[in-house]
C-alpha cells in the first residue's frame, strides 16, 4: 500500500468515526449519512488497489454533503474536507 493510499484510509476512517458520532440529524439526513458511511466502510474493506470510479463517486457525494452540513456540523465537514484532500492527492 502506498503512502497516499494509507493517508486516504486514515482520513476515511476518521470520517467514518465522525459520522458515527454525529447525533443531531433528522431521519432523512441520518439515512443519507449512514449510506455514505457504509460506502466508506466498503472502500476501506477493499484490498489496497485504487478504484477511481468508486472513489470519484464518493468524492462527489462528499462535496455535495459539505455544502449541506458545513454550518450545522463543522467537525463532520472538516473530516469530509480532509477525505476529499486525500482523494485529490491520489489523483482521483
Amino acid at each position: 500500500m502506498t503512502m497516499e493510499q494509507q493517508q486516504l484510509r486514515d482520513k476515511l476512517n476518521e470520517l467514518h468515526a465522525e459520522l458515527a458520532k454525529t447525533e443531531t440529524l433528522d431521519s432523512n439526513t441520518r439515512a443519507a449519512l449512514e449510506d455514505l458511511s457504509k460506502d466508506i466502510q466498503e472502500l476501506l474493506d477493499l484490498p489496497g488497489e485504487k478504484d477511481d470510479h468508486r472513489y470519484g463517486s464518493l468524492m462527489d457525494r462528499l462535496r455535495a454533503s459539505l455544502v449541506q452540513y458545513e454550518s450545522s456540523h463543522p467537525r463532520l465537514t472538516g473530516a469530509m474536507e480532509r477525505a476529499i484532500d486525500a482523494l485529490v492527492q491520489m489523483g482521483v
